[in-house]
């Protein structure tokens, strides 16, 4: 069967219209929302490359918040906390405990999560940790402060 032109030119409209609507995440959008939609769109680049699906979890959720507060707080995008932090203390000091592989990414200035998304994807090195199969938990920290965004993405997994 056939789909007349102009049928499927409405079709192809309403398509694209809706993938406008149906965009991950505004800079405008809550920050629970924005941690929410960097989740779905690092499992569906997982998906792709045929890992599994990261599974949320609350301790380094908390290390990538107080990560991105810090640089926010003190204006700076680094793996080094403002008091010498490290992906390591901070995930620990959060509970993350009994860890046998830990990774950060970590960005500034990216206005949505699709934005961030993309910027890691193309960096290789933060595109290894957004595909490394053996890493099973995420945490994500987003603070938006003077109108500029920090990101941080914490991986991990257990024995």
């Amino acid at each position: 069967m056939s789909v007349p032109r102009s049928l499927a030119a409405l079709l192809v409209a309403t398509a694209a219209s809706t993938a406008l609507t149906a965009a991950p995440a505004s800079a405008s959008a809550a920050p629970s929302t924005m941690r929410a939609a960097v989740i779905k769109l690092t499992n569906a680049e997982r998906a792709k490359a045929g890992c599994s699906a990261l599974k949320r979890n609350a301790a380094l959720g908390d290390a990538a918040q107080r990560h991105s507060a810090d640089m926010a707080k003190h204006h700076f995008v680094g793996h080094d906390g403002s008091s010498g932090s490290t992906m390591t203390s901070r995930a620990e000091t959060a509970g993350y405990t009994g860890w046998r592989a830990l990774a950060e990414n970590v960005a500034g200035g990216q206005r949505t999560a699709a934005a961030v998304v993309k910027a890691w994807m193309k960096s290789p090195d933060h595109r290894a940790n957004v595909v490394n199969c053996s890493l099973k938990h995420i945490g994500v920290g987003y603070v938006k402060k003077d109108g500029r965004a920090y990101w941080t993405q914490d991986f991990g997994s257990k024995s």
